[in-house]
């Protein structure tokens, strides 16, 4: 058969394409992809037959596993492709081809793609913006921040001709990019730059473009800028600053939820070269959620950490529910909300729960090889979380280690070594603790988070306690309080007075002990803390105790329920075959036999 040219052609190709589509709706893709390969047999124009190729892709690639089909199809639309009009043919069957190179873990296939297709997209504009934005993320991802500032700032002088919107876009994430590396020096002056101009928005907009859509793009620019702001305020710990930014941030997400809020489909209305977005709403809920619940466990508010964990896996299920496969993005922010909630459970002394979240974070992570290879490090500092709680102080230590064997990230490493170090103090081995101390000095901690450097200062003041050196674990302490205090950093601040209570009680110093402790239980109940719990109701029955009060009592018995709470808790955990997950630190995946 002939492909014929004009209405006849047409029709044939029509007939085909109508088939195909009804079958998929169907869900009848077998049907479907025959339909399209018959598209061949009428020998098409090198036009229809490069789009046939790119359709059998992306069919081949949602539909199926046959992923080496789907990239043969990618490949022949590309080779055809390249004489013909119009042009996003060739570059969505790259664009495609190179996300399917990602997928495999072939990133250098995926960036040698993009570059080669990247100088013949200059004269197509959308496939330009979306190509420079995939190159960068490969190169992030690859670690290449050069290469991939380069591309974005090579994004943001392209949109200054064509839109505000991708410009401003482009600033954004190129402040994200700073962000992730630590640069805070050269993400602050990309945020007061983009500022006024999603401040100013609606105002520099021209008379015929719709006000509706206006106001909806300058909210979804604003959530991103605010999320980098409330992210840079968590990444250097300072939990109190970010609170009202955190507020206006929730306030921006309900109102892109409204029913009658425009559609992310429509931004192209105005331009078409505003089709992008960072994410869509749903994910931008997924991730407001997951921001609430980091800000609640620095801020010591575990109650508020729960209930947003259980918002944040709600909304995420109810996207799994409707999506053909499972997003990359969506499973990383499962991980993140699993991660922060077993750490919530372990202070709360809910561990038999944490143990079982940990399973839970186990399975998602087997699932995904490459968020098995990022969040190893994480898991192993949980697994160690996990058994120093369980005062199988051994398995901490190792699991620590292991930590700090895989550990690819600043924060994590501190972390990891700074919960080592209470580990060696609390089985006294000081020697031990000696050897980590350049690596914890609060002066020479290689970190930018407010919080890790209190700490340091608390388990350095504890490190002078156990070595009898009052006045200088007086003086460390002292200044984790003035850290804490000033962030709102209520758990460390919690634990900061009931040593410093203890401190005094040792000294028999009664007075000062109970105007430490009192406090300290306070906010122990509010985080709540039950470790925390149990050791300041301790110190208050001694306290009472000493000075003849009939508080005595009831202080025993407050004791008593903390610590058959504790106990019964500890039991549970430890009977289930997750517990024996302590042990593992190499070698087969934890509780694959099982």
């Amino acid at each position: 058969m002939q492909g014929g040219s004009g209405q006849q052609g047409e029709s044939w190709y029509l007939a085909l394409l109508g088939m195909a589509e009804n079958f998929r709706q169907k869900n009848n893709i077998r049907e479907s992809v025959r339909c399209l390969q018959a598209v061949f047999n009428f020998k098409p124009s090198q036009d229809i037959e490069a789009r046939t190729h790119l359709q059998l892709g992306k069919m081949l690639d949602i539909y199926t596993n046959n992923r080496d089909l789907a990239k043969h199809h990618f490949e022949q639309s590309c080779y055809i492709g390249q004489n013909v009009m119009p042009e996003d043919i060739k570059l969505e069957a790259a664009s495609l081809l190179a996300r399917m190179y990602e997928k495999e873990g072939n990133l250098s296939n995926a960036r040698q793609m993009l570059e080669r297709y990247l100088q013949m997209s200059q004269n197509c504009r959308h496939w330009h913006i979306r190509l420079l934005l995939q190159i960068s993320s490969i190169h992030m991802r690859l670690k290449e921040y050069d290469a991939a500032h380069s591309y974005l700032q090579a994004g943001i002088d392209y949109s200054r001709m064509n839109s505000r919107y991708m410009t401003c876009l482009f600033m954004l994430t190129k402040t994200l990019l700073y962000l992730s590396e630590k640069k805070f020096q050269d993400a602050n002056p990309l945020l007061q730059q983009v500022s006024p101009e999603i401040e100013n928005w609606n105002s520099a907009s021209n008379q015929s473009e719709d006000p509706a859509l206006m106001q909806a793009q300058k909210e979804y620019l604003l959530i991103f800028y605010l999320v980098l702001q409330v992210c840079y305020y968590l990444m250097v710990g300072q939990v109190k600053s970010s609170k009202t930014i955190l507020k206006q941030l929730q306030t921006s997400i309900l109102t892109i939820t409204t029913p009658d809020f425009p559609k992310e489909a429509n931004f192209a209305k105005n331009n078409p070269y505003d089709q992008f977005l960072w994410l869509s709403h749903d994910q931008l809920c997924i991730l407001v959620y997951l921001i609430t619940v980091m800000h609640s466990m620095q801020g010591g508010n575990m109650d508020k950490a729960e209930k947003y964990t259980e918002k944040g896996i709600q909304q995420i299920q109810k996207q799994q529910s409707y999506q053909a496969t499972d997003s990359p993005l969506i499973s990383f922010f499962h991980v993140m909300f699993m991660e922060h909630i077993i750490q919530c459970r372990i202070v709360e002394g809910k561990k038999e729960g944490a143990v079982k979240d940990i399973r839970i974070l186990c399975t998602l992570l087997e699932r995904n090889p490459m968020l098995m290879q990022n969040h190893r490090s994480q898991l192993h500092t949980l697994l160690g979380l996990y058994a120093m709680s369980q005062n199988c102080l051994v398995d901490a230590e190792a699991q620590f280690n292991a930590a700090l064997r895989t550990s690819r990230e600043t924060e994590l490493w501190c972390f990891a070594n700074l919960n080592l170090a209470i580990v060696y103090l609390r089985s006294n081995r000081l020697p031990e603790f000696q050897g980590l101390v350049p690596r914890i000095s609060p002066d020479c901690l290689p970190s930018s988070s407010h919080g890790l450097k209190a700490a340091a200062y608390y388990i350095h003041g504890l490190y002078a306690y156990f070595s009898n050196n009052i006045s200088e674990a007086k003086r460390y302490l002292r200044e984790t309080l003035k850290m804490s205090t000033s962030e709102d950093l209520n758990r460390l601040l919690a634990t900061s007075l009931a040593l410093l209570g203890h401190v005094f009680l040792t000294q028999g110093v009664p007075k000062e002990s109970i105007n430490m402790v009192t406090p300290a239980m306070q906010l122990a109940c509010k985080v709540p803390d039950l470790a925390v719990q149990v050791w300041c109701a301790a110190i208050l029955k001694e306290l009472y105790q000493i000075q003849g009060d009939p508080k005595v009592r009831e202080a025993e018995e407050q004791l008593n329920l903390y610590r058959s709470q504790m106990s019964r808790d500890d039991y549970a955990a430890a009977q289930l075959p997750e517990h024996s997950m302590i042990t593992w630190t190499d070698g087969d995946f934890p509780l694959a036999a099982q």
